[in-house]
Formats: C-alpha cells, sequence, structure tokens
C-alpha cells in the first residue's frame, strides 16, 4: 500500500495553524517583572463584557482579556463539587455599622520580589506585576495571606460597590464557607482570584485573564464569582496550589536535610583540624604503616586515626562518623590531611605578614639544609617588632616562614629566591634592615 502524500491545501493548512501556535507564544520580556503604576483612572474603569464565550487573543504578551457572558440575576450558578450552590446576593449591600476604616490608596511597589510589611495589606495585587512571578514571591504571599480588606468600598459611576459578603458563600442550609481565593484590591479597587494569578496557565489557549487583572464591573458579581470559581482555569489552579503547598513541604524538609548534613561535616571538619593542630605541635608523625582506617591491625593506622578513634568513644560526631560503612566516605585519608595542612599553613603565613607589614622594618633569618631525599632546602624566618598601640607594648617576635628548594649556591642564586619570596609574601623589601644566613 502506497504512503499518502498531503495536497498542498493541507501542507497549507498545517503550515498556518504551525504559525499561529507560535504567534501565541509569549516573548521573552513578558518573563520579567515590572513595577505596576498607580493612575486613579484605574480605579473606578470598567471592565467591558461582550456576550461571547470566552477565547484567547493572539496577543504574545498573553495579555488576554476577556468577560464574562451576562446572566439573569433568577438563574441558578455553578459551583464547585462537593458545595452547594450559592445564593445570589444584592448587587447594592447596604454599609455595614461595623466598617469604620475609610478607603485610601497605597502606592504601588516598584519590586515585585519583596513585600513591604510595614503596610496594611502587603499582598495587595496592584504592588505586583500581572506577570508570571518567582517561587520566592508565591511563598511571600501566601504566608502573609490573602488580601480582604474590611473598609468602606468606593463606589463606581453606577453607584454600586464591593461588599464584604462576597467574601463569603452563603449554602443552602444557611452556612457561611470563606472564599479564600477571592481578594480586593485598595490600589486597584478590583477584586481578582489570586489563585488564578499565582498559578493559573497562561500559556493555555482558553486561559482568560479577567480574574487575574482584576474585576471592578460589580454589577452581577455573584453570578460572576460562581462562575469562575466553577471554571477549568480556577479549578486546575487550586489543584496546583495544592501540588505546590505539597511539594513546598518537601523542599522544606530537604533544606532542613540539607543544612543537618551539613553541619554534621562542618563538625567533622572542626574536630579534625583540632586533632591535626594538637598532633603537628608536638611534631608528632600523623601517619602509620598502612594509613588506613579501619585496618585489621590498629596499631598501623597512625597517630591521626587513632586519635580519631579514640575521641570517638566520647564524641557522638566522630562516633558517627567512624559508625558508616565501609564504602561511605570519611575525608580522613593522607590526602585530605595533606590539604587541611597545607590550608592551615597558608593562613597562618597569611596572619604572620599582616604583623610584619604593619611594622616599620624587619630582618631576614636564613639558612639552608638537605632534607631525607638529599634536596637543599632554604628556611627562611622574619625578625621583626610587633606595637601593641592600645596596650603600648611591643614585642620582637622570630616567625617562620617556610622552606624553599634550593638548586644553586651562588649569592646570585639567594638573591633571586629571597626576592622571589619576598614578592610572593607582598612585603615591601625597601623596609628590610638586615639579614642573616
Amino acid at each position: 500500500m502506497s504512503k499518502r502524500v498531503p495536497s498542498g491545501c493541507e501542507k497549507r493548512k498545517k503550515r498556518k495553524e504551525e504559525q499561529e501556535k507560535i504567534l501565541k507564544l509569549p516573548k521573552i520580556n513578558s518573563f520579567f517583572s515590572s513595577a505596576v503604576p498607580y493612575e486613579e483612572n484605574t480605579i473606578n474603569s470598567n471592565i467591558t463584557q461582550p456576550n461571547t464565550k470566552p477565547t484567547a487573543l493572539n496577543d504574545t504578551t498573553l495579555n488576554i482579556i476577556e468577560s464574562f457572558t451576562t446572566e439573569p440575576e433568577h438563574s441558578s450558578s455553578k459551583v464547585i463539587p462537593n458545595v452547594e450552590p450559592s445564593i445570589t446576593l444584592n448587587d447594592t449591600t447596604s454599609d455595614k455599622s461595623d466598617i469604620i476604616e475609610t478607603f485610601t490608596p497605597e502606592p504601588a511597589l516598584s519590586s515585585s520580589t519583596d513585600l513591604d510589611l510595614t503596610c496594611r495589606y502587603p499582598s495587595d495585587r496592584g504592588k505586583f506585576s500581572d506577570k508570571v512571578l518567582d517561587a520566592q514571591t508565591k511563598r511571600l504571599i501566601m504566608s502573609f495571606g490573602p488580601c480582604k480588606p474590611d473598609i468602606n468600598f468606593p463606589r463606581n459611576d453606577s453607584n454600586r460597590k464591593f461588599s464584604i459578603e462576597y467574601y463569603f458563600m452563603n449554602t443552602k442550609s444557611g452556612f457561611k464557607i470563606p472564599r479564600t481565593w477571592l481578594c480586593y484590591s485598595i490600589i486597584l479597587d478590583m477584586v481578582y482570584c489570586e489563585t488564578c494569578w499565582l498559578f493559573a496557565d497562561r500559556l493555555n489557549k482558553n486561559y482568560y485573564s479577567n480574574w487575574v487583572d482584576g474585576v471592578n464591573d460589580w454589577q452581577h458579581l455573584a453570578q460572576k464569582i460562581s462562575k469562575h470559581e466553577s471554571s477549568t482555569q480556577h479549578i486546575e489552579a487550586v489543584q496546583v496550589r495544592s501540588l505546590w503547598n505539597k511539594n513546598k513541604i518537601i523542599d522544606e524538609q530537604l533544606e532542613r536535610q540539607i543544612s543537618e548534613e551539613a553541619d554534621f561535616w562542618r563538625n567533622v571538619l572542626e574536630r579534625t583540624i583540632k586533632i591535626i593542630l594538637f598532633l603537628t605541635t608536638g611534631n608528632t608523625a600523623l601517619r602509620g604503616k598502612e594509613g588506613k582506617f579501619g585496618d585489621c591491625n590498629k596499631f598501623a593506622e597512625g597517630n591521626f586515626l587513632r586519635t580519631v578513634r579514640l575521641l570517638a568513644d566520647y564524641d557522638p560526631v566522630l562516633n558517627k562518623l567512624i559508625s558508616n560503612d565501609k564504602d561511605c566516605v570519611k575525608y580522613l585519608s593522607h590526602t585530605i590531611v595533606n590539604e587541611l595542612i597545607e590550608i592551615l599553613s597558608s593562613e597562618i603565613v597569611k596572619k604572620i605578614c599582616d604583623e610584619i607589614r604593619t611594622s616599620q622594618y624587619f630582618s631576614l633569618i636564613m639558612d639552608s639544609t638537605q632534607d631525607l631525599t638529599k634536596v637543599d632546602q632554604l628556611s627562611i624566618i622574619i625578625r621583626y617588632v610587633k606595637v601593641n598601640y592600645e596596650e603600648h607594648k611591643f614585642e620582637i617576635k622570630e616567625s617562620f616562614i617556610g622552606f624553599y628548594e634550593l638548586k644553586h649556591h651562588t649569592a646570585k642564586d639567594y638573591e633571586q629566591l629571597i626576592r622571589k619570596i619576598i614578592i610572593k609574601l607582598n612585603l615591601d623589601i625597601t623596609k628590610c634592615r638586615g639579614q642573616g644566613l
């Protein structure tokens, strides 16, 4: 059976569909947050509501504007499963006598990553961008709670206004169920869905931004609320928020586990360094014949590993370390010990050089000798005066700097090596007032 080749019309149709999909993708600048300027005319602005079904426009920034269809007041409202239908509220609800606050717009923040905890409602939608927020900002907004002010809400041109009664769903049995997702922005004078704002899929072709940008048309608001909370977009956003909360708990546990692991190895490192300093101060050999931890012959482990084993009987950190499986890393090998010794020696030399730089003058004391490998080495000691200006005391110190390989024994070779060492230590050679060989 021969393979069917699509016709030219089908190819053009397929190419057109692919181009439309590409146009619906957001631009890269849509993922960057920007400050939301506050304008007074946005408070009383109304959202246009054409009698059309929700559709996604070809707006690359995904600022899709869609309105709800106007429904009669006597029509029934759909609700989320397992929740009884809500009772339609009167749009012109009278003022409550216990409302004592007045409407005072707050300026918008210039950054969407920090919450201004000094203001009354730091999670107000008007303080943030409508772009996709980062996880840290979402966590801050959710930790503070939804923005549900109880104020004297302003009226629009139609003499309508928002009411705190919309924060609750009234069931037929007389119970009030709070709508945790419904929030009111004092800055924008709009109601919005916090869940859809934070977790709605903006790349979905059926995405509509009414309850993300905000709604300020108070006519038939009860029907619009019921329609939104039963919409697919809202239900999916609620599911994502629930999963996000579970993942956040997992992340917290992982962070706690990582922190505990870091503290454990920090304590191991501290004890290892103290053991090395204790042994090297007495010029004691660290490694033994074998130099491996866990050998059958414990006397062949060396002084360092035997000291670790001794302290493990009294210290829980080292006891946990040596109790691990044989295949688990312990960071007690001679390579790690040598690296720690080099780091410690470099830090000590650095502190000595800092003291030398503060002194007025210094002198050099040098001596050359051979080690066991028949390599000529030059030992350098610097003599200087350490002055304590606070206590009006001074101390003459002679500090050992280190051993340096000496290849030749001429005066020129000594001079070049000494100059190289002084430059490496970042010392001022003009302060050198004497030398001894």
